[in-house]
């Protein structure tokens, strides 16, 4: 019986738990707007929801796959405020969708910057000396665990922005190519146990993704705005995606033994009018 138990400790002491919160396709959508048909969403409800997540979960990262701003230029100044939002709830790594260009390249570029939201893009090349510097890749420690993130956006996202604003000076290398020469780089440094792709490609593109490249372990997609109640499985690779406009906050738990990843599960959470709205967010939004 001794013996039995001290396996057991073993086991509990080699095990490690990570949460994964994710979001996707914010959409520009500041605010909840109490419609009675949908009275999700909102960055009052997400903050105070990831708050006390952080509390209760100290073992979590939070992330985001991209399109968080708005579709076209109209709404610069409710985007600055939803970027600053993005600022506040700390995010562990944000992939650039397409939207994030809605604004012009200056836009993005200044928010850039400032380094206050933790950008990665692991496909986008500046062209004509353009200055466009994001980190290709970020690498998290969390219980004891090297966590590798990556993000990729489609090769056709820009077509709608050239048209609008010219010549962005940027051009996208193929996802897959990228993702390759960043993970080969990436252990040549150090020792990676869990490989996380932000995805801006759309799900079809994420499940040949997965059979393409069996080294990725979770694939955070968006784009397509697939709305996944349990994640889905390609290769064994898991893949999810979280919805449109704020209105869910997706979690994703995994579980390790010896650095290895042994089992996941998967939820959708609703930000509801049961969330308590936090006063400095609201406070932002009204300024």
């Amino acid at each position: 019986k001794v013996f039995l138990i001290l396996l057991y400790l073993l086991g509990i002491a080699l095990s490690q738990e990570l949460h994964i919160l994710y979001t996707q396709n914010t959409n520009g959508v500041l605010q909840n707007c109490n419609c009675p048909n949908t009275p999700l969403g909102g960055m009052e409800k997400r903050a105070t929801f990831v708050s006390q997540w952080r509390k209760d979960h100290p073992n979590t990262i939070l992330l985001d796959s991209g399109d968080i701003l708005s579709f076209n230029n109209i709404h610069a100044e409710s985007d600055t405020k939803l970027l600053r939002a993005m600022e506040a709830l700390n995010y562990s790594a944000v992939n650039i969708g397409d939207q994030e260009f809605s604004n012009g390249i200056q836009f993005l570029q200044t928010q850039i910057t400032k380094k206050s939201i933790p950008w990665v893009t692991s496909n986008i090349e500046p062209t004509n000396n353009a200055a466009f510097i994001v980190p290709e890749m970020r690498v998290i420690n969390i219980v004891d665990l090297n966590v590798l993130i990556m993000g990729v956006i489609d090769s056709e996202s820009f077509g709608f922005y050239n048209r609008v604003f010219g010549d962005l000076n940027l051009q996208v290398i193929s996802p897959i190519e990228s993702i390759q020469k960043i993970y080969i780089k990436a252990l040549t440094n150090e020792k990676v146990d869990l490989v996380i792709l932000l995805s801006n490609l759309g799900y079809d593109a994420d499940e040949l993704l997965a059979q393409e490249l069996d080294f990725i372990d979770v694939i955070i997609g968006g784009h397509s705005q697939h709305q996944f109640e349990q994640p889905q499985v390609i290769n064994n690779t898991i893949i999810t995606q979280c919805g449109r406009n704020g209105q869910y906050v997706g979690h994703l738990e995994l579980q390790f033994n010896q650095g290895k990843l042994t089992a996941h599960s998967g939820e959708l959470i609703p930000m509801d009018l049961s969330i308590i709205d936090d006063e400095a967010m609201l406070k932002l939004i009204s300024e």
